[in-house]
This record gives structure tokens, sequence and C-alpha cells, in this order.
């Protein structure tokens, strides 16, 4: 089962980064970098490309910055944490969980404390900034997003609403249980985007409860060559990953139906 998620998320990993190949941004953004792979890989497929990444963790930021080399490669590597305003704020660092120390340098700590009791704390005054106040020119276009920020895409997202009319493509990993205070849970963050005009594509199913789901801007949608790889896709994860074409089995409707409605245009018009 372990390697079935982890293969799910592998694939669609690479699948986002086809799409960044088809779409061809001006500026590529990772929130909650940790290690940057994500902007790593960008910045080798797309040498063009101004790529930006954020880590929250001062220790992560530390280490990865000096072991990395972010500037030579070309990426900027930024220790400031994305939420939806500008100045300081408090990253809580998990120390301890349930009697077991845990790692400073780490992807499982956030802006929010994990719901429930049994974890300490090292509380952190990080700089925090808004995605639409960093890059508020306004001149790239395209723009892709990679957000994995351990339950604060609220935050992320009510800060990115003028970035997100540029955007075309972004992976994010969402939650459907409660695992943070005050988070939003999957419904909230796939409400959000199918109000600002995107498409869900597709999502993996990492962990049990929190994967990453993949959003496209609905007329990019509608390009024969987004089309074309959404099909080839779907067509893979169907035959080589264990899912089962339930329609080819009778046991559900034309799904044209489901496909029109998560269409922005027709969902309003349907209203």
């Amino acid at each position: 089962m372990w390697d079935g998620r982890a293969n799910s998320a592998a694939l669609v990993a690479d699948y986002f980064h086809e799409l960044i190949s088809l779409i061809r941004p001006e500026l590529f953004v990772e929130a909650g970098a940790y290690r940057a792979e994500a902007s790593r890989r960008v910045r080798a497929d797309n040498p063009d490309c101004r790529v930006v990444a954020f880590e929250a963790n001062p220790y992560n930021h530390q280490r990865f910055a000096e072991e990395l080399g972010f500037a030579a490669a070309g990426i900027d590597y930024l220790n400031l944490a994305i939420t939806e305003t500008t100045g300081p704020v408090t990253f809580h660092l998990r120390t301890r969980q349930d009697g077991e120390d845990l790692r400073r340098v780490t992807g499982n700590s956030s802006l929010l404390r994990r719901a429930g009791t049994g974890t300490d704390y090292e509380e952190i005054t990080v700089d925090g900034a808004s995605l639409d106040n960093q890059f508020a020119g306004g001149a790239a276009s395209p723009v892709c997003l990679w957000i994995d920020v351990e339950g604060a895409s609220a935050q992320v997202l009510r800060g990115a609403r003028r970035l997100l009319e540029r955007t075309e493509l972004v992976l994010i990993e969402v939650e459907e249980k409660l695992m943070w205070e005050s988070q939003w849970r999957s419904l909230d963050v796939i409400e959000f985007f199918l109000d600002a005009g995107f498409v869900p594509l597709t999502r993996d199913a990492e962990y049990n409860q929190q994967y990453n789901i993949m959003f496209v801007r609905g007329d990019v949608y509608e390009r024969p060559e987004v089309l074309w790889s959404h099909e080839l896709h779907t067509n893979f994860v169907t035959q080589h990953m264990g899912v089962i074409d339930q329609q080819s089995r009778g046991n559900v409707q034309d799904s044209a139906p489901v496909r029109r409605w998560w269409r922005p245009r027709d969902r309003a018009a349907a209203e």
C-alpha cells in the first residue's frame, strides 16, 4: 500500500511538470518548499522561467540554502512564511510529539498548531508575506504554483487572489480530516478554486485523507494539448495504478454532465 501511495504522488508530480512544459510559465512559485525539489526541477527544465521558493522554517532554510546552492542555480530561496498579510508571524515548530523528540529540520511544522494534544512547540517569529504583495508588479504571466504548507492553505490562498488571476496551474496539498487548528480542509480548498475559475484535474493518494490535488484554469483545460495529456494520464492511472473504471462496468451514468458542472462557465449558466 505504501509503495502504491508513493507511486501515485510521483505520478501526479510528473504530470504536473509535464503540464508546466506545455504552459511554459514565466513565473513558478513554491510555497512550503523544504528542499525545493519542485523548484529545482522547474529550473532545470525551464531555464527562462523565474523560480521563487519560500520556506518558513529557519532551520530548513539555513541547512538547504548552504547545501543545495540555490543562488548558483538561479533560484530565489527565501526564508519567508507565505500568508495573507505582510509582517511578523509565529511559526510553530513541533519539537515533541507524544513524548518523542522531533527534528528541527523538518517539513512537518506550520504556522498552525496541530489539532489535539500531546505536541510541544518552539514558537519562532518569522517574516510573513502574501503572494500578492511579493508579486505585485503583475508583469509575469503565466504563473504556476506548488503549495505544501501543512494546513495553512487558507492563509496562502486568501493572500494570492490577484496572483491567481495570472495563474494557470496549481498543485496543492489538502487534508480531508482536521489535522491543524482552524485549517481549511479539502472541500474548502476545492470550493475556493472553483469560485476562482479553476478545474480540479487529478489527485494522488499519498497518505490516508491527505493528498495533493491539481487545479488548472478553466480556459487552459480546454486547450487540445492539455486535454490530450489529461486523457493519457487518466488512461495510465486506470490501467496501471489499480483504479477501477466503474463506468465501463455500468455502475455509473454518463460522466458528461459532471464534467460540464466542473467548468466555471457551465456552472454559472446552470445557476
